[in-house]
């Protein structure tokens, strides 16, 4: 990274910071897997999301892997951006009707 006079401590404290932002997304995350999943197989659709969950972060594990290697840290972060990009694209055609849901007491 030219231009910057340390770039490890930029890399560090940049994931410290998204470190921190994740973990409190984090419980608002988990409200909404519920919210969307309604009261009806609950169970089933929550299992479905940690599924797919565990698949994506396998397949972003790998695919951060191979930019990584291919193109440096600069085209992983480009990666990751683009993957931000299409997750926001997915979540804004989301119902939102399903959002005023209410989780069973």
């Amino acid at each position: 990274m030219p231009g910057i006079a340390r770039p490890d401590l930029l890399v560090v404290v940049g994931l410290a910071v998204f470190g921190l932002v994740f973990a409190v997304i984090s419980s608002p995350h988990s409200y909404l897997i519920l919210a969307y999943a309604g009261s009806e197989k609950a169970a089933e659709d929550v299992g479905f999301y940690y599924a797919a969950n565990a698949a994506g972060r396998l397949i972003g594990i790998l695919l951060s892997g191979i930019m990584t290697q291919t193109g440096g840290l600069q085209a992983c972060l480009w990666g990751s951006a683009a993957m931000l990009r299409i997750c926001l694209a997915l979540t804004i055609l989301l119902p939102v009707d399903a959002a005023v849901r209410r989780i069973p007491a």
